[in-house]
């Protein structure tokens, strides 16, 4: 697993820095170097530091996740819905176990009196792209010595095409106090785990896991205040 992290300021970049991240974790995927399907899983993680993580106590996540593709074509990725609840799980004890308390949804601020600045919104999407390619092996003769030098020499050429799918999920959490006061979404943090798919069905909860949980490993300012 690869894993990535950064800090800026702050919206601007989570797309640009997931397109960073798949191109990483699924650079040469059209030769496996017997590398397996968990080697080229990326974790990324983006936040603000100029917030304090600290002054959060509660959050709000919605039972679902949301499927980004183009809806006039075939969804590459739903084979994968399989493993939400998972993720929905995961996520969710993830900000649990940083002492962050999940609320039922946002109609607990004002029954209880919450201070809206002590809460922020988990907000979970996904996408999966393919992708078709081909390679070019080493050129027969390249290193074969100095014939055909002195004139235009052009050796055969040895390769192949690849054929891949990659998932992405996103992780968005969402200052619910300036989004509301502002009417404009911060985002204070984010994570992404991508993986290419295709794995066996026990494998890839696995890397569900680890990619997930990772994600926290990574993020160790992410703690809630007392």
């Amino acid at each position: 697993m690869q894993t990535i992290r950064g800090r800026a300021g702050f919206r601007k970049w989570i797309v640009p820095a997931v397109a960073l991240a798949l191109a990483i974790g699924v650079s040469a995927c059209y030769e496996d170097y017997n590398l397996g399907y968990e080697d080229y899983d990326t974790a990324l993680t983006l936040y603000d530091k100029t917030v304090n993580f600290s002054q959060y106590k509660y959050f709000v996540m919605r039972d679902t996740i949301v499927h980004l593709y183009d809806t006039t074509q075939a969804d590459p990725g739903a084979s994968a819905r399989k493993y939400d609840e998972q993720i929905l799980s995961l996520v969710s004890s993830n900000f649990i176990a940083r002492g962050y308390e999940r609320l039922a949804d946002t109609s607990e601020i004002g029954n209880r009196g919450i201070d809206r600045n002590t809460v922020f919104v988990v907000a979970i999407g996904q996408f999966a792209a393919e992708y078709v390619g081909y390679y070019y092996d080493y050129w027969y003769g390249w290193y074969g010595g100095w014939y055909g030098w002195y004139y235009p020499y052009y050796p055969p050429v040895y390769g192949g095409s690849y054929e891949y799918t990659t998932g992405t999920t996103l992780i968005d959490m969402v200052d619910y106090g300036k989004t509301t006061a502002d009417r404009r979404i911060t985002s204070v943090w984010a994570g992404a785990a991508t993986g290419l798919q295709g794995d066996t069905q026990a494998s890839v909860q696995t890397r569900i896991s680890n990619n997930i949980n990772q994600l926290f490993i990574q993020s160790p300012y992410m703690y809630a205040g007392q």
